[in-house]
Formats: structure tokens, sequence, C-alpha cells
């Protein structure tokens, strides 16, 4: 929020300069019209300046500018989120109408698992994954072990923890393996791990055992791709 406050300083800063700067410009221009083209006016003194002209001019404009931004902001932004100095949460509009309507279906049937699934897909898209993680542990609960869901667990709990595998993902991760060595969530998770750390024979490892997986729907082309990429990466020279 503070980036937003330097930014609508900046604005305001700037276009008040401005509005300062074309008004002074706008006096000497003026005062020199005047005083080549009325001889009245050279009477009055080299600090004449035409009535309603003065600083309060500027001013009232710079304020003007001010109030209008604020006014727009407040109708069209979350300006009552930002003055009490909240986290903004805002998401996709369209993501944000799915998880209304996800949160609507399952408070309706708490134990429809497709309302439960699609909810926690809602949350991780975005960017919900606490949310995610506990409609899944629901599902879970009513479904019991199944290797896709805690796939998906594992996978929003890695985001959740800041890209980071903790313990109690590794469980989960565990658990999946154990019900399907080929799990899609799972392996993809742990191969981008993996890359993202470096440690690309690893991430190769995973994306190979991934390319076994003959039950869940996936890119075979992308997979490939990434092998290739990252034995680029192990062997730089070719």
């Amino acid at each position: 929020m503070n980036s937003l406050m330097m930014a609508m300083a900046g604005v305001f800063a700037c276009v008040s300069g401005a509005i300062v700067l074309h008004h002074t410009s706008y006096l000497r221009s003026a005062r020199q019209a005047a005083d080549c083209a009325d001889t009245q006016c050279s009477s009055r003194g080299a600090d004449y300046q035409p009535a309603g002209m003065g600083i309060l001019t500027p001013v009232v404009m710079s304020l003007f500018v001010f109030v209008l931004g604020l006014g727009i902001y407040s109708q069209t932004g979350r300006f009552n989120d930002w003055n009490q100095g909240k986290l903004d949460d805002n998401i996709d509009y369209l993501v944000a109408a799915d998880i209304t309507k996800g949160r609507q279906a399952v408070e309706h049937d708490p134990q429809n698992e497709i309302a439960l699934l699609n909810l926690a897909q809602s949350y991780a898209a975005g960017g919900m994954y606490k949310d995610a993680v506990d409609t899944l542990d629901k599902l879970l609960a009513f479904k019991g072990e199944d290797a896709e869901l805690l796939g998906m667990k594992a996978t929003a709990m890695y985001y959740r923890d800041d890209r980071a595998i903790a313990p109690e993902t590794g469980i989960v991760i565990a658990r999946a393996l154990a019900l399907y060595p080929q799990e899609l969530q799972t392996r993809l998770l742990l191969a981008t791990d993996a890359y993202l750390n470096g440690q690309y024979a690893k991430a190769i490892g995973h994306w190979e055992i991934l390319l076994e997986n003959q039950t869940q729907a996936f890119n075979r082309d992308a997979i490939n791709n990434a092998i290739l990429k990252a034995q680029s990466k192990l062997n730089p020279q070719g």
C-alpha cells in the first residue's frame, strides 16, 4: 500500500507542478502583453496581475485534481481497504466470481464432492492456497485417500509456503506417490522444485517418471521440451 500512496503523491506533485508552471508562464505573458498594449496597465506597476489570476488559481486547480483522483479511486478501487491498511487480496474478477459461486454451492451442500473440488481449484487459481488446502482436507475426509487429490493438496501447500517443501508437505507427497508413483500433480511439483533449485538431473528424473503416466491427461510435448531444456542446463556445451 505504501507504493500506492507514493504513486498517488508523485502523480499529484507532477500535475500540480505542471499547473503552477503553466500558470506562472501565463501570468508573465499576460503582464508583457498588458505592458505593451495598454498604457493604463503599465501605469499600475510591474506587479500587476489580471483579476482572479493570483496564486489562488493553481492551488484551487491542484486541489481539484487531488479531490477528483480520490473520488474516482474511492468509486472504482478499494479505498476503504487501503485506508485501513488491510492486505489487498484483489484477484481476477472471473476467478473471484468462481470462488463466490463455489462457496455458495458448498454452503448449500457441504458434502458435495464436486462442489468442494471446484472450490479448491478456484481457490488455487486465485492464489488462496491456504483455503485450497483446507477445502481439499474436507474433500479427502469424505472421499478417502486419493492420489490426485493428495497431489493437488501438496501443490497448494508448496505455494502456500512460498515455494518450499515443508516436512508436512513431504508427508502428503509420500502418501500420493504410494498410491500412484506417476501421479501428475505430485511429479510436476517435484520436478518444478528441483529445477528451480538447480537440480536438473533430479527434475529430469521426475519428468521421465511422469511420462509413464497413462491415466491422467497432460501435455507430453511440454514435458519433453522441459527435459530438453534441463539437459541443456546440465550440458551447456551441447
